[in-house]
């Protein structure tokens, strides 16, 4: 149980107050270590936003691949509802004519009858054999059970779970309801439709005597391409041709004629450099936040070589003209003109200028970011020195208030004690005094 002290018992002074002012005396030092924290705090702040900019830029440089971007290519077709295109950096630059013959579909067959509505069922029980040509010499066959008393839905769900490459669904003409077998994908097999020969992708035998036999909807084909004059078309079983030149995929999309052109790509560098230029930014306008007339780090050299640091390893920019540089602020900004004229006339060396730039911000970058990491660690470790010394403060001071409190409260009974005395002993000095005349009489 806590001591209980009560103020005031004698009226002669104010303990309180008194107590007050001497914690207050002794809450100086605790007042003048919080104010350094909150300072402490403040400068760390800023260091970890200086550090994280200076991260940034080290992510930056570290995913910078200087090759890629310069061997870039890009596809451009003259009809893009014709056919588009990819390229890869082995593709050669080259311009083509392009024809598309045909354009590839899947074989679509269904069953010669149907059911008259999806709740009726077979009357008898048997084995349904499919048979998928993956080209005009090599199949893959399936056995599919069917019985009495199974629907039509029955029967296309164990066709659709016993393999991937055909599709069964139910196709409804008007009248009645058949069984619709398509191709998955087009590009898994390489046959082609030829009714003449009785030559199918998807052939079926057997089916449940309600369905009848298969028929054919659209025919498989394969789609055709010509290059050029040549009298030979390229085939591809889907719409993509894959690797028709090295690291070239074209997609057809209609019959017709384009021109497709093959071309470097110096896109990428435009982003790049502007990638930069904002990393770029971001640590300059944190330095002079922080180095600024009246700011915290103000002559701080640590901080300072960092601006002045930066503006060395622009040397290769600033000397191929392709930056514009602010005496202002120490800001940057691309010169796109003298980029672009470079980017058309010399890019070997556009590339060498990147590359140099990239080496010397990142060996420079290990050490201002080991730097300001060691600064802002330094902070924080006397933070928390002063939060253990504020922690022992105020548990002093707790104690000190206590003895404070106890003390004074002893005095004021010691002094409310002695007035009591001398309140008796007055009475008893009247008394005396009274008797004293009364015998005298």
């Amino acid at each position: 149980m806590a001591d209980l002290y009560i103020s005031g018992l004698t009226g002669s002074f104010d303990t309180g107050t008194m107590i007050e002012k001497l914690l207050q005396i002794k809450q100086q030092p605790l007042t003048a270590l919080t104010q350094k924290k909150s300072l402490l705090q403040a400068k760390v702040s800023s260091l970890s936003n200086l550090y994280g900019a200076l991260s940034g830029m080290q992510s930056f440089f570290s995913n910078l691949d200087v090759d890629k971007i310069f061997s870039t290519k890009k596809a451009t077709s003259s009809n893009t509802s014709i056919l588009s295109a990819t390229a890869t950096s082995e593709t050669p630059n080259l311009t083509m004519s392009l024809t598309v013959n045909k354009l590839a579909q899947t074989e679509m067959r269904s069953s010669t009858l149907g059911m008259s509505s999806l709740t009726d069922t077979f009357s008898s029980s048997g084995t349904f054999t499919l048979k998928y040509w993956t080209n005009n010499s090599n199949s893959l066959t399936y056995n599919i059970n069917y019985s009495s008393g199974q629907t039509l839905q029955d029967f296309i769900d164990s066709i659709n779970s016993a393999q991937n490459y055909v599709k069964a669904s139910v196709y409804y003409t008007g009248n009645d309801y058949r069984l619709l077998l398509t191709e998955a994908n087009s590009a898994d097999s390489t046959k082609e439709t030829d009714e003449g020969s009785s030559s199918y992708v998807i052939e079926g035998t057997d089916l449940p005597a309600e369905l009848g036999s298969l028929e054919t909807l659209q025919n498989a084909q394969n789609a055709s391409l010509k290059i050029g004059s040549s009298a030979t078309p390229v085939v591809s079983a889907s719409n993509t041709f894959e690797d028709i030149v090295t690291g070239l995929d074209i997609t057809v999309k209609d019959t017709g004629s384009a021109t497709l052109t093959i071309s470097d790509d110096y896109s990428q560098i435009n982003t790049t450099l502007n990638s930069f230029i904002s990393n770029y930014n971001a640590v300059v306008s944190i330095v002079n936040s922080m180095t600024g007339k009246g700011a915290q780090f103000q002559g701080d050299s640590t901080i300072t070589t960092i601006k002045t640091g930066f503006v060395n390893l622009l040397n290769p920019l600033m000397n191929a003209g392709l930056i514009n540089y602010s005496d202002t602020d120490g800001t940057i900004s691309i010169n796109s003109d003298a980029l672009n004229n470079l980017k058309s006339s010399d890019s070997e060396k556009l590339k060498e200028i990147i590359s140099a730039v990239k080496d010397s911000f990142t060996s420079q970058l290990n050490a201002w970011t080991s730097a300001i990491n060691t600064y802002k660690n330094i902070g924080e470790s006397q933070i928390t020195s002063i939060n253990q010394k504020i922690s022992s403060m105020q548990e002093y001071l707790a104690k000190y208030e206590e003895r404070l409190r106890k003390e004074y409260a002893q005095l004021e009974s010691l002094i409310y004690q002695m007035n009591q005395i001398s309140t008796r002993l007055e009475d008893f000095m009247v008394t005396l005094s009274e008797m004293t005349k009364g015998g005298k009489q």
